[in-house]
């Protein structure tokens, strides 16, 4: 199922590519915008996520939004955050690849 195959994005990481999607610094161009904001849409262990989340917080209360984005870019660059790419799905299971391992059977106890 495809479905199975898209990332568990967490929402800091939605939230922060949001914040580059809509208020990128004016010298970047549209591609490099675009792959920040994939590498934002991956699933990433805690470490990171904490990481981008403490910059935004930090910065939440009194910064202005291209700030932040500023600082979630310097995050991507310093923590090296590639854009996701979803793994092949298996090839569908057809009968040649069912082995018989063993036989069981059941029988009742005489009595």
């Amino acid at each position: 199922d495809p479905a199975n195959l898209q990332p568990d994005i967490a929402p800091a990481l939605r939230r922060a590519a949001e914040l580059v999607r809509s208020h990128s610094p004016p010298e970047l161009t549209q591609d490099e915008i675009d792959r920040a904001v994939d590498a934002l849409h991956a699933p990433y262990q805690e470490r990171v996520v904490r990481s981008v989340r403490s910059v935004r917080s930090a910065l939440n209360a009194d910064g202005e939004p291209d700030e932040r984005a500023a600082a979630v870019l310097a995050v991507i660059g310093d923590l090296g955050l590639e854009p996701y790419s979803t793994p092949d799905p298996l090839p569908e299971i057809t009968p040649d690849d069912v082995h018989l391992v063993c036989w069981q059977a059941l029988t009742a106890i005489p009595t």
